[in-house]
């Protein structure tokens, strides 16, 4: 408590002096601009908020695939379990269920060589999520047609190097969708 108030002191003997008021305007504004963003309820994304309906547990069943590309399900399902597991508890008896569908998934070439052979393929997934209180069966929180994209090198002298890019980039928009969401659900958006 002593050297609080030497620093009130100290603070106070400076303003007299013209560079004192300056650096007095600079300590203080590095004090108040944290206690005026803490008390106004300013967050960074996805920390320090709630889930929706105050859940603290869901669970995530297998997203359903709507697409015609085969097994993708297991891996979105999977990051967002992982995401998730890190705010709530993700058990089967949960008092809420987070349904995913998988509503399309799509390649298209972004970028060619001069002579039209492709350089980048942009794969981009929409889904439709929502989660639905376990109990009365009500949707708590719902999200339509989440649109999400991630890019990926073509290596045009080997298939397999390009499909095991296509996985990787697949997996990473996954985990990318996976956190936006989540933070999406705290910050009740």
């Amino acid at each position: 408590m002593m050297r609080l108030g030497r620093l009130i002191d100290r603070a106070f003997t400076m303003l007299s002096e013209r560079a004192g008021r300056r650096w007095f305007g600079v300590v203080l504004t590095l004090f108040l601009v944290p206690l005026l963003l803490g008390g106004c309820g300013y967050h960074i994304a996805g920390m320090g908020g709630k889930m929706p309906g105050g859940v603290t547990t869901i669970s995530i069943p297998v997203f359903v695939n709507h697409t015609g590309k085969p097994d993708i399900e297991a891996t979105i399902t999977t990051r967002f379990a992982e995401e998730f597991r890190t705010t709530v508890e993700v058990i089967d008896n949960a008092e809420a269920r987070l349904d995913g569908q998988i509503v399309s998934y799509n390649l298209k070439a972004v970028s060619y060589t001069e002579n039209d052979i492709n350089l980048e393929y942009r794969l981009t997934v929409i889904l439709d999520l929502s989660l639905v209180s376990v109990e009365t069966d009500k949707v708590i929180w719902k999200a339509g047609r989440v649109v999400d994209y991630e890019d990926f090198i073509v290596v045009t002298s080997d298939v397999t190097a390009t499909e095991e890019a296509e996985i990787e980039a697949f997996k990473k928009l996954s985990t990318d969708t996976a956190r936006n969401i989540k933070e999406r659900m705290l910050d009740n958006f």
